[in-house]
């Protein structure tokens, strides 16, 4: 017999036996492990509660909900915080560019006196005009009316025939392209000519070198050369110019006051001024200097010192072109130090003048900043 049919054989006594006897279920060992395993699922069922109930488990929790909390509103967050530092950048930039920000005619050149350069843009031309009533030593009062003229042929330099250079200190009547003397002889003035180069440039700060001649028709052949320096706005208020001057003359300037006159003299001059806008259109200027004049001069007249000093203002007029309404007066000089035995110390009823005139600026009319 096979394995196979012994096996089968033995099948119906085992289903017998399982249907009518005791069986597997009612014996002692499968009570017992029933009865374990009833005991460790109420055991597991236990510490399964224990634990979700744990504190520590309600504070994982709670971490659990307040991260998906942060999880959601975070990305959020994130952008408004990006957003706000951005929205602050781009309000700051506007803010300061706005204090900045100055009245401006052509290519950004400024309406205000204060602010402009010492040279004209390239491409620009002036043309000026001015009348001038003064005191003199002797009987009548001289009279003068004097048109000049400039332009920037190139960037940085300035050439013309004119005494309206900005930040010099008021030049003496009589001096023009075309300068006509009314009184107290009638005659034609001097006319000047220069050139000033403008060789640094700053927020705060410019600085250039003048060359002037004048050629004689009522004085003295003279040539100047000068350092014009202009700090911008101190502290917003005002601008201060300082101009340092050596001349040579082909004369004695107190050639009336002494029986025997130098042929050729010199002056080194200091002179400044400070210059507020109230607005963009209209400012006001007082200045003065000291000079060291007719060095060399005649007996009796050499090393004469020298102190001018002026009020002015004036109002801008911005159009199709910038013009420039100006009014001063002062003494020139006002004081003299160690001159000729016959001239006072102050002589306030002599030295005097009064100057009306006006600038026109146009726009470049050629060149890089040609509209």
């Amino acid at each position: 017999m096979s394995r196979f049919q012994s096996f089968a054989s033995q099948q119906p006594a085992m289903a017998k036996t399982g249907s009518t006897g005791a069986g597997p279920a009612d014996s002692p060992v499968f009570s017992r492990v029933l009865r374990n395993f009833h005991v460790r699922s109420a055991e597991r069922d236990k510490l399964r509660r224990d634990v979700i109930n744990s504190p520590m488990n309600r504070a994982g929790g709670a971490l659990c909900a307040l991260s998906v909390l942060l999880g959601t509103a975070g990305p959020a967050h994130a952008q408004d915080e990006a957003a706000e530092p951005a929205s602050i950048e781009s309000e700051v930039p506007a803010e300061k560019e706005g204090l900045k920000q100055h009245a401006t005619f052509a290519n950004d050149y400024p309406v205000r006196f204060a602010r402009r350069p010492l040279v004209l843009d390239e491409g620009m031309v002036r043309a000026d005009a001015r009348l001038t009533v003064a005191g003199v030593f002797g009987p009548g009062t001289f009279s003068s009316l004097d048109i000049g003229g400039a332009v920037s042929p190139i960037e940085n330099l300035e050439v013309g025939l004119s005494t309206e250079l900005t930040g010099a200190v008021p030049a003496p009547g009589g001096i023009g392209l075309i300068s006509v003397i009314f009184s107290p002889k009638a005659s034609y003035g001097d006319i000047p000519i220069y050139a000033r180069y403008q060789y640094a440039q700053s927020e705060t700060a410019l600085a250039a070198v003048d060359l002037v001649l004048v050629l004689p028709s009522n004085t003295d052949f003279s040539v100047t050369a000068g350092l014009p320096l202009r700090i911008l706005e101190l502290f917003g208020l005002f601008t201060m110019d300082m101009n340092i001057n050596i001349r040579y003359r082909n004369g004695d300037k107190y050639a009336a006051f002494i029986p025997n006159p130098s042929k050729n003299t010199a002056d080194f001059t200091f002179s400044g001024a400070s210059v507020t806008n109230i607005t963009d259109n209209g400012y006001i200027e007082i200045g003065g200097g000291v000079g060291l004049v007719n060095v060399g001069g005649g007996a009796g007249a050499k090393n004469v010192v020298e102190l001018p000093f002026f009020l002015g203002g004036g109002y801008t007029y911005k159009g199709r072109v910038l013009a420039d309404i100006f009014a001063q007066f002062g003494w020139q000089p006002l004081m003299i130090a160690n001159g000729p035995a016959n001239v006072d110390t102050f002589n306030v009823g002599k030295t005097w003048y009064v100057t009306v005139g006006a600038t026109v600026h146009t726009k470049a009319l050629f060149g890089k900043h040609r509209p």
